[in-house]
C-alpha cells in the first residue's frame, strides 16, 4: 500500500511535462515565417449559400397495362380447355325417323243440286221459248245472268254435273243462280258440239241439258199474272188459267232480259 501511494506523485509530474514541451514546441513552430505566410495566404472559405426550400408534390401516375405477348399456337392450343363431354342424350341412338304420313286430299266438293224442271209458277203452268241459235242463246244468258248445265235427273231434282260457257266446253266453277228448265229440243245441244253426248259416254243415268233462266222469272210471272187476273191468291190464280187453259209463256229475248205474258 506504502510502495503503491509513493509511485502516484512521479506519474503526474510526468503528465505535467509531457504538456510543457507540447506547448512549447507548438509556439516553437508558430513563430516561423513560413508557418504564418501559409496561415495568412490561406484563404476562408465562403459560406455555402443557403439554398431556399423547395417542395415538391408528387403525383402518382397510373401503370400503363403490360403489354399482351403473343403466345404460340402450342401454347394456346395447351391452354385451350378440354371439350365437355357430350351430354347422355347426345350419346344415345337417335331414334329411328317416323313413316311419312300421306297428306290427305282435299274432300271433292258436293255437286249442286237444283230442280229437275220449272213448269209452273205462281200455280199457273209455265212456257219458255228460247233461241235456238246458240249466239242468241248465250247473248240473252249473259244479260239475264243465266247459264247452261248438264245434270242428272234422279227424282224430282238433279244433280249438276258440269257447268258450260258459249263455246259449250266445261268451264270451273259453282253454277248460276236461276230457274232451271230443260231443254229437251237437241238442236242446241248439237250446235254446241254435242257436249251431251260426251257426257252421256263418261257418265250414267238420266243426263240432260239445262238451263238455269234469271232469279228474277218469279217477279217478272207474278207482274204478268196480276196484270191479267188481278190482284188475287196464287191458288185463285191458279184456277182461273186452269179453267181457261191459260199457259204463262216467257221469251228469252237475246236482246233484253225476259218477258212474259
Amino acid at each position: 500500500m506504502d510502495s503503491l501511494r509513493m509511485s502516484e506523485p512521479p506519474r503526474l509530474l510526468r503528465s505535467v511535462c509531457l504538456q510543457t514541451l507540447a506547448l512549447a514546441s507548438a509556439a516553437l513552430i508558430a513563430g516561423r515565417p513560413w508557418a504564418r505566410e501559409r496561415i495568412a495566404h490561406e484563404p476562408v472559405p465562403a459560406p455555402k449559400p443557403v439554398k431556399a426550400e423547395q417542395r415538391f408534390r408528387v403525383v402518382p401516375l397510373p401503370k400503363p397495362p403490360p403489354a399482351a405477348k403473343p403466345a404460340p399456337a402450342q401454347e394456346q392450343a395447351q391452354a385451350a380447355p378440354p371439350p365437355l363431354p357430350a351430354p347422355k342424350q347426345q350419346a344415345q341412338a337417335a331414334p329411328p325417323p317416323r313413316p311419312a304420313v300421306p297428306a290427305k286430299s282435299a274432300p271433292a266438293p258436293v255437286p249442286a243440286r237444283i230442280a229437275a224442271d220449272s213448269t209452273a209458277v205462281h200455280g199457273v203452268r209455265l212456257r219458255v221459248m228460247v233461241p235456238r241459235s246458240p249466239a242468241d242463246l248465250a247473248a240473252h244468258l249473259r244479260r239475264s245472268g243465266g247459264c247452261l248445265v248438264i245434270s242428272r235427273l234422279e227424282g224430282g231434282s238433279a244433280e249438276v254435273l258440269q257447268v258450260l260457257g258459249e263455246d259449250g266446253r266445261e268451264v270451273a266453277g259453282p253454277p248460276c243462280d236461276g230457274v232451271p228448265r230443260v231443254l229437251r229440243d237437241d238442236s242446241i245441244n248439237q250446235a254446241l258440239g254435242d257436249p251431251l253426248g260426251r257426257a252421256r259416254a263418261a257418265g250414267s243415268g238420266e243426263l240432260v241439258l239445262q238451263v238455269l233462266l234469271s232469279p228474277g222469272l218469279p217477279g217478272i210471272a207474278q207482274s204478268a199474272l196480276r196484270a191479267r187476273f188481278g190482284p188475287v191468291s196464287e191458288e185463285e190464280m191458279g184456277r182461273r188459267a186452269a179453267e181457261s187453259g191459260y199457259e204463262l209463256t216467257c221469251f228469252a229475248d237475246p236482246a233484253g232480259p225476259l218477258r212474259c205474258q
